[in-house]
């Protein structure tokens, strides 16, 4: 293990947060069923249609191809970007306005189950510092298990399933329809 390698993990996180970001409203828990009556369950995730699919993969492609641009606090163009404003600007580029901040943007679109299996590229991801934390980093699903982001060590792609990032997913949204 690299020396100071494990301090990385929180860098990553506490450098996206914007202060007077304002707090996503937290999940509430289903009422119990009632005895005898069973708990409705949610609808599949519904596919792309091929054009939002095709626009899915063009805001993908326009973040993928920031990966290197170093980190920027407030940042939202080509010469350093931070979490909320990476994602503003693949969004934009293609015509879809989106807030500035990742509190706002985790506001956006329709809410998704956290089970990778219903998610699709494009659609955003939030993460808190902390395990069980409010959502205060985000990132953009791009298939495969694997979502773009900026931390502190710039725009990078990591793995949905690592450890670290899997009990600090907080939300999805899905933008496109």
């Amino acid at each position: 293990m690299r020396r100071g390698a494990f301090l990385l993990p929180p860098l990553l996180l506490s450098a996206c947060r914007m202060v007077g970001t304002p707090t996503p409203p937290s999940p509430q828990p289903h009422p119990p069923a009632a005895p005898g009556e069973e708990r409705a369950r949610p609808a599949p995730e519904d596919p792309l249609q091929p054009e939002t699919e095709r626009l899915a993969g063009s805001v993908v492609d326009t973040a993928l191809q920031a990966i290197g641009t170093p980190y920027r606090w407030g940042g939202t163009a080509a010469n350093g970007f931070d979490c909320s404003g990476l994602i503003q600007f693949a969004y934009r580029r293609h015509g879809v306005d989106l807030p500035r901040r990742s509190g706002d943007q985790l506001r956006m679109g329709r809410p998704l189950s956290l089970a990778e299996s219903g998610l699709q590229p494009g659609d955003i991801l939030g993460f808190s510092e902390e395990a069980g934390g409010n959502s205060s980093h985000v990132g953009l699903y791009i298939g495969d298990g694997e979502f773009i982001h900026s931390s502190s060590s710039g725009v990078r792609i990591s793995e949905l399933g690592n450890p670290y990032w899997q009990v600090r997913l907080m939300a999805a949204r899905r933008i496109l329809r």
